[in-house]
């Protein structure tokens, strides 16, 4: 006879099967020299350990006599699948870095290429690293249908995917640049421990606080921060492969809002933007080339608007009202202008830092030479060993080893997120604590454990604070990544 059984109990079994699919995995790997393979094995071991105490810790607080405060929104139920999707999730990601590596499971080209993106993206969060917004970080790259990276709050890994047609043209991998912009834009505005009392509070408010930018701009904030990151790392030919990638799209394309991304009309103007920022307070050898750069692209992108019929306007998600594009082009540059006068301020005016490439002081020579610097700047990547993930007092801690940027290292317990609030709060309600809802929402999210294919369904609140925009600290963090 079939017995009814509930979704709690039902969930059991599959949460320890994942649980234990991702330590048997890591404890496989995690053996060996320094390599992609350790690393991802001993993520996996991270990932057992930490997927084992959310669970824990969501049903310790909010099952039967739970003392956690119940929000009706979220049962007990979702909040299980939603993390067990998310252990999934990242159970195929770092799976696939191992295979994409297999030479049974891959061809030479594919091996090579994940090779150079490996250098990249190092090479892409070095300059956030050595002005200490963020910690020294393992970069990882595998393939996938299109760019994306995922963080993990529990390791000091971030894992990018590109497209796979980067193994014939490394333009593909420019991407990568504005990605790992993503990774530093969450490490300095997502539960940032020196400012946990401005978030807790900006988290219980009923409305975010007022901010002379609209909704409809800051929605876009962080696909700004992260081509404003691209363009900085990568130079000129950031902007052009972005021209690239929008020019694939429709004509109708061009001025539609989806409520995350700038307006694809506009979004190649950030990146012009931040070139002219290069050139004034960057090194005076490459002042010439990027301000060059910077008017020929302009120049360019106008003349595809022009080509393709783009509307004079378009509507924001949730405006009633048109707003012109030369309207929407001034508040976008003024909101650009403020990040780049920010915490990316150090990055900036770096006279040591040389992008990717730089352009030509000849306009009509400007997209053939970014191009080839790129190429050329690929090809010159020292052959020196990665980055990679190690395990320290009995396996107890896991670090970076060979970060090439001398920064105060992570010390990660693993199962942790390094974060004192989130993992304070995380033992205490699995010791029996009475936690608020704010409190338990914010150890589920773990930092925003990813808003990418499969994320939490909780939606932070629009948090604009100041505090993030003022350059940064010069001391070291003492943060791994997060989301």
């Amino acid at each position: 006879m079939l017995t009814s059984l509930s979704l709690l109990e039902r969930s059991e079994d599959r949460v320890n099967a994942l649980v234990q699919l991702a330590a048997e995995l890591g404890q496989r790997n995690a053996g060996g020299g320094m390599t992609r393979r350790r690393s991802t094995g001993i993520a996996l071991r991270c990932l057992a350990a930490f997927a084992r105490k959310q669970f824990d810790f969501l049903r310790a607080g909010l099952g039967t006599d739970g003392a956690f405060e119940a929000d009706a929104r979220f049962p007990l139920e979702f909040l299980i699948e939603a993390t067990a999707r998310q252990v999934s999730f990242d159970t195929d990601v770092l799976l696939r870095t191992l295979s994409h590596r297999e030479a049974a499971a891959s061809i030479q080209p594919m091996r090579d290429a994940l090779d150079l993106a490996d250098r990249l993206a190092t090479n892409a969060i070095l300059p956030a690293v050595r002005h200490g917004l963020v910690a020294p970080t393992v970069m990882m790259t595998y393939f996938q249908k299109s760019p994306t990276i995922r963080l993990m709050p529990y390791v000091p890994l971030a894992v990018i995917g590109i497209d796979f047609s980067a193994i014939s043209d490394a333009t593909r991998l420019l991407a990568i640049a504005h990605e790992t912009g993503h990774h530093v834009y969450r490490q300095i505005t997502v539960n940032y421990t020196a400012h946990l009392d401005a978030q807790i509070e900006a988290m219980a408010a009923a409305a975010p606080e007022a901010s002379r930018w609209p909704l409809w701009l800051l929605a876009w904030e962080e696909e700004i921060f992260a081509d404003i990151y691209a363009a900085l790392v990568a130079g000129p030919a950031a902007a052009l492969g972005l021209h690239q990638v929008i020019l694939t799209g429709t004509r109708t394309a061009l001025t539609v809002d989806d409520g995350d991304h700038p307006l694809d009309a506009l979004r190649p103007y950030i990146m012009h933007r931040t070139l002219r920022a290069l050139a004034a307070q960057g090194a005076a050898a490459h002042q010439p080339s990027l301000l060059a750069a910077a008017d020929a692209l302009d120049a360019l992108w106008q003349e595809q608007l022009v080509a393709r019929g783009a509307a004079g306007e378009f509507t924001p998600v949730g405006v009633e009202e048109p707003v012109s594009l030369a309207d929407a082009q001034e508040l976008l540059q003024g909101l650009v202008e403020e990040m780049l006068s920010g915490a990316l301020a150090p990055l900036v005016a770096d006279a040591q830092h040389s992008p990717w490439s730089t352009g030509s002081a000849d306009p009509a020579a400007t997209a053939q030479q970014s191009f080839e610097q790129f190429v050329e700047f690929c090809a010159l990547l020292v052959d020196e060993p990665l980055p990679e993930l190690a395990l320290r007092s009995a396996g107890a801690v896991v670090v970076v080893t060979r970060f090439p940027v001398s920064r105060e290292n992570v010390q990660l317990a693993v199962g942790e997120t390094g974060d004192a609030y989130l993992d304070e709060r995380r033992d205490a309600g699995l010791g029996g604590a009475t936690l608020t809802a704010v409190e338990w929402k914010s150890v589920f999210l773990a930092g925003d454990w990813t808003t990418q294919e499969g994320g939490s369904g909780i939606k932070p609140p629009v948090f604009r604070p100041t505090w993030w925009l003022s350059p940064m600290p010069t001391a070291p963090v003492s943060r791994p990544l997060r989301r």
